[in-house]
Order: C-alpha cells, then sequence, then structure tokens
C-alpha cells in the first residue's frame, strides 16, 4: 500500500496544485449542479430512490440551520475562511491527503460562498442553493456541502495514517559490516 502520507520538498508544490485544481473541480461542478437545480427544480421536486430527492431549497441560515438571519455574518465568515485556507494551501508543506483535505474544503467554501455573495436578494445577503434532499424529513445539500463533509474525512483518515508507527528498516548485518 502506498504512504498516502509521504512528501518531499519538490512535491509539496505539485501538491499545492493539487489542492487547487480539487478546489476549482469542486466549484465548478457545485456551480454547474446549482445552475441546473434553479432551472429543472423550479416546478417541484423530484423522487429518486428511497428517500432521495432533488429538491430546490434557498438557504438563508448557516450550516445545520444555525445563524439564520446573520446573513452577512455567514457570508464575512465565509470569505474570512476561504482567504484562511488559501494562505495556508499557499505556505504549508502538503502531503497528499492534506492537500486533497484542503482543496475539499477550499472549494466547498468557495462554492456555497459565491451563492451567499452573489445571489439575491443582494450581495452578501444570498441563500446557498440547495438541491439534494436525502431525506423528506427535512435537510438539504449542494456539491459543496457534500466536499465539506468529504474533507473532514479525509483530514481523519489522513490524522490516523500519520499516527501509525513507521516500520523501521533492519540493516542488513553481513560478514562485511566489522570492517
Amino acid at each position: 500500500m502506498p504512504d498516502l502520507r509521504r512528501q518531499d520538498g519538490a512535491s509539496s508544490t505539485g501538491y499545492r496544485r493539487l489542492a487547487f485544481a480539487v478546489a476549482a473541480t469542486v466549484i465548478a461542478a457545485d456551480q454547474i449542479a446549482k445552475l441546473l437545480a434553479v432551472r429543472y427544480l423550479a416546478d417541484g421536486p423530484v423522487h429518486l430512490v428511497g428517500g432521495l430527492h432533488l429538491q430546490l431549497f434557498r438557504n438563508y441560515a448557516g450550516p445545520g440551520g444555525h445563524w439564520a438571519g446573520h446573513t452577512v455574518l455567514i457570508s464575512v465568515f465565509t470569505v474570512v475562511a476561504a482567504i484562511a485556507l488559501v494562505v495556508v494551501i499557499a505556505r504549508s508543506r502538503l502531503d497528499r491527503l492534506t492537500a486533497l483535505g484542503l482543496g475539499l474544503f477550499l472549494g466547498g467554501a468557495v462554492g456555497n460562498g459565491l451563492d451567499r455573495m452573489l445571489r439575491g436578494p443582494g450581495p452578501l445577503h444570498g441563500g446557498v442553493v440547495d438541491w439534494l434532499a436525502p431525506s423528506a424529513h427535512g435537510g438539504s445539500m449542494n456539491l459543496a456541502d457534500l466536499a465539506l463533509n468529504a474533507a473532514v474525512v479525509v483530514m481523519l483518515a489522513g490524522a490516523l495514517l500519520s499516527m501509525r508507527p513507521r516500520k523501521k528498516r533492519r540493516r542488513q548485518v553481513g560478514p562485511d559490516a566489522a570492517a
């Protein structure tokens, strides 16, 4: 199994590129999915399987429905978090999993941040477009939210992998070793 945490100075630049590429991919996919949701789900929900629905929601609250009515505060926090993530990615020595996790975090933050900044009713007051409803009993999300959740899983996996003991290589002792 390859060491997913391995890093060296030369590859850290490549991992920065990976983080920004992952973020850009998440942002593009999220925004395209939201455009399609706004266009095709305006007439009502679409039932897929089980409790999974595609349904258009506008989320003016923060994660988990918290901070309702504080869209400006949520928007400012999102911008600050995205800037902090860019700085961390640009200045840190990254490994593969950290780059992937930070890229997912950045993509998710910017994807939802763009909605808050650019969608109606106005700048810093916009509602995030949610379109995936995993249950008929509440809760909705989008690709940016899924990326944020995946980032947590990736970062936890990286932390757990970093805790495992490293195997030490045994030095082969032969007849010429004493010389």
